[in-house]
């Protein structure tokens, strides 16, 4: 029942695949309660099991599982053998988050990945060069950014691709100088241009860009942007995406619908793109609950509270329903006005406090140290 969702083309159709949906955490839930002796207590002591979902409203009442608790423990329903794909957050200091994928699990989530940006127009087979803003690989590397920036290179035919954090034998530098140089050579090039990665290295990008006084440039109309990792560590010069959208649309000349940000975890690893509205619409693979900060309710639209998330995602790890540290607020998806009825979300930024430092964080103490040296 879980691929049943993978061969659906519209990947918003909450009304034609409710039952579908149910279906497959029904399964999911199942699988895990046989192979995995923790999730089994965790629901036999909640005293929930897979024949109470009947509606998505008993989709709340799932036993939650909170993002923090994959940063110290592995729990893993399938043999070890069987792991394909081993990712951690990318913070320096502080516990590590990490997920383990199957294959099946893995293939999941490339195909929910490639069918939204089918829906959107992305997919292309028309030869392409990249600036990602993020980590270039080196040995051993398996931050889920890295992971994730790689998997989008198969979208489009690979012509070239840069990396804006250079690896130099130790760690990473930000290579600011040398993506300028890159973006004047993609102009002359033609061929379209897809930048990935930490939103704020292509806002300092376009900044030093229009301090060195340079001409704005017009890369081919097919190019993009999809962002993701948020400003923290920045939020002093964060500017709106819509203020970014515009900036990328001065400098670089990529039209502002062409441009959109990410959203996703390591602990809840179902991918949201920004509509054309620049909303992010919950697809037909994930159910999301706001819940109220103390009670851990589910709450209604327009109140603002923990962002929780269902989904039938992975068989290798019981994260079916993740309890996140993020606030936010949940909109009825005709107020967006795209055209995409699934709801929306606003994620309004962390709950709190926490030492734990998240990959934008690492990226930002990596700017700024590059910046100290400019």
């Amino acid at each position: 029942m879980r691929n049943k969702l993978l061969e659906q083309k519209n990947v918003y159709d909450f009304d034609g695949t409710r039952e579908m949906f149910l279906n497959a955490v029904r399964e999911t839930v199942a699988w895990h309660i046989e192979h995995n002796e923790f999730y089994r207590n965790l629901l036999k002591v909640r005293n929930f099991f897979p024949k109470r979902i009947k509606t998505e409203d008993d989709l709340s009442e799932l036993p939650l599982i909170h993002a923090n608790f994959f940063k110290k423990h592995e729990l893993l329903s399938v043999p070890r053998k069987d792991i394909v794909v081993h990712v951690t957050s990318s913070g320096t200091s502080g516990q590590k988050s990490q997920m383990f994928f199957d294959a099946p699990s893995w293939e999941f989530g490339e195909t929910m990945i490639r069918s939204i940006l089918d829906y959107f127009g992305f997919v292309s087979n028309e030869p392409t060069n990249y600036i990602l803003y993020t980590y270039e690989p080196s040995e051993g590397n398996i931050l889920g950014t890295a992971k994730t920036d790689q998997g989008l290179l198969k979208y489009a035919p690979q012509n070239k691709v840069r990396y804006a954090l250079r690896f130099n034998g130790i760690g990473h530098d930000f290579d600011s100088y040398g993506i300028i140089e890159t973006f004047l050579d993609y102009e002359k090039e033609g061929l379209p241009v897809r930048i990935f990665g930490f939103p704020s290295f292509l806002y300092f990008t376009l900044q030093q860009m229009k301090s060195m006084k340079i001409k704005p440039l017009k890369l081919n109309k097919n190019s993009m942007t999809l962002l993701g990792g948020g400003w923290k560590g920045h939020t002093d010069k964060q500017i709106s995406k819509t203020e970014l959208y515009a900036l990328a649309e001065e400098m670089l000349g990529i039209p502002q619908c062409r441009c959109r940000d990410g959203y996703g975890s390591t602990e809840h690893s179902v991918p949201y793109f920004e509509c054309s509205h620049h909303n992010f619409h919950v697809p037909i693979y994930s159910r999301m609950f706001v819940r109220d900060f103390k009670t851990l309710k589910p709450l209604g639209y327009g109140e603002i509270g923990f962002a929780s998330f269902v989904t039938p995602h992975l068989l290798s790890v019981p994260a079916i329903s993740v309890l996140m540290g993020d606030k936010a607020v949940m909109y009825k998806g005709s107020k967006c006005g795209c055209g995409i009825d699934a709801p929306y979300m606003e994620i309004l930024g962390r709950a709190g406090r926490s030492t734990v430092k998240s990959c934008a964080i690492s990226a930002s103490e990596l700017l700024k140290k590059q910046r100290g040296n400019l």
